[in-house]
């Protein structure tokens, strides 16, 4: 197996790679989605409690994208910080 076929991200055309990389992102990211719509449908229709536990899923939720924000950050940038410095 020769280098290009190896590692097609310098050769292959980038409409390809596109599709290659990009299709299965899009398709994690909706079927994220609508886990969440689904799973609020679910909490919503809960007999007692159901608006009230809405209402915190709403606002726990954006603070947890945050921290997920902050951790990849952090976890993007320092692997290959690491990866360098394991390297030296």
């Amino acid at each position: 197996m020769n280098q290009a076929s190896a590692n097609p991200l310098g050769t292959a055309p980038i409409g390809s790679l596109v599709r290659k990389f990009a299709v299965p992102s899009i398709i994690a990211m909706i079927v994220s989605a609508l886990y969440n719509i689904v799973d609020r449908i679910y909490i919503g229709h809960i007999p007692e409690i159901g608006r009230t536990a809405l209402a915190g899923v709403g606002l726990t939720f954006p603070i947890l994208m945050l921290i997920s924000a902050c951790a990849a950050l952090a976890s993007f940038g320092g692997a290959p910080l690491s990866s360098i410095k394991r390297g030296e």
